[in-house]
């Protein structure tokens, strides 16, 4: 064999190692997806705790076309005092705003998960066994992921099981249809440990995580983003993203900016915020 030969032979040699080092790689990831402790169905419900109760319920029974259901004394986790609470069916999960109690300011009180083949006990203790605190309350369990955020999880069909009492919409003007919940973002102090948590507890990661801004985690048919947190924002929620029925861009900005309302251009989707500097995008199903 001659130099070049041998030059040529050499890269393919490489160029195999390489291509077995990503296989292996990718075997890794797809066994890393198979041990996620949790799978999750649905987004069953995110609960906002509010300023004003009122204010924000003002704001979102107006921007939604919904069915609705008042809770005058909610616990929206069992630790908490009851209070009044509103909830916003957007279609299998919902939304509730209730009211923030101190120490607690506004923002992502819970986000709930409906798991398959849900037994309180089991998971508890799988959770436990994974290295993973968690509290069995009531028929739920509790966790909290690195940035103190609580996770509620228990068995799908949430709204079903409500007992809260219907509530009437006042009829108003053009407002959305909301068919899920499709995506929640959630700021972190720290990526890396917060992506490998939630990737511990979910399995399956998103293609996003490749541009290193953010991490992508599916709960059923939603997901669940990571967003670095910065300099002038702390660790919490940072937008809902809603898919609404016929979504057109055009449209949506035009009602949005007859009420008044402030929003941003994002491609495929209209941003505004709530009362209390939570983004809310709206955005087409899929």
């Amino acid at each position: 064999m001659d130099s070049t030969q041998a030059e040529r032979a050499s890269l393919v040699s490489r160029r195999e190692a390489l291509m077995l080092v990503g296989a292996m790689a990718a075997m890794r990831s797809a066994s890393a997806a198979e041990a996620g402790v949790l799978q999750p169905t649905t987004l069953d419900h995110v609960n906002l705790r509010v300023a004003s109760v009122a204010k924000s319920a003002e704001f979102y029974v107006a921007l939604f076309e919904t069915p609705l259901l008042r809770n005058p004394a909610l616990r929206a986790r069992p630790n908490l005092p009851p209070g009044e609470a509103i909830f916003l069916k957007m279609g299998e999960g919902y939304l509730v705003i209730s009211s923030a109690f101190a120490p607690d300011t506004p923002g992502l009180d819970h986000y709930s998960v409906g798991i398959r083949d849900y037994e309180q006990a089991t998971l508890a203790a799988k959770l436990k066994g994974n290295g993973i605190a968690a509290e069995a309350r009531s028929a739920d369990v509790w966790a909290r992921d690195p940035d103190g955020n609580f996770i509620q999880l228990r068995t799908t069909g949430g709204w079903a099981r409500q007992t809260a009492a219907p509530m009437q919409r006042a009829i108003g003007g053009l407002s959305f249809v909301p068919l899920s919940m499709a995506r929640i973002g959630i700021r972190s102090t720290d990526l890396t440990r917060a992506g490998d948590f939630y990737g511990r507890l979910y399995g399956t990661e998103g293609a996003s995580a490749a541009s290193g801004r953010s991490r992508l985690f599916g709960l059923g048919d939603s997901a669940l983003e990571l967003i670095p947190a910065s300099a002038n924002s702390s660790p919490g929620i940072d937008y809902i993203r809603i898919a609404i029925k016929d979504f057109n861009p055009s449209a949506v900005k035009r009602v949005l900016g007859e009420r008044g309302i402030e929003m941003n251009d994002k491609p495929g989707l209209v941003r505004i915020t709530d009362p209390d500097g939570i983004g809310i995008e709206l955005a087409a199903p899929g």
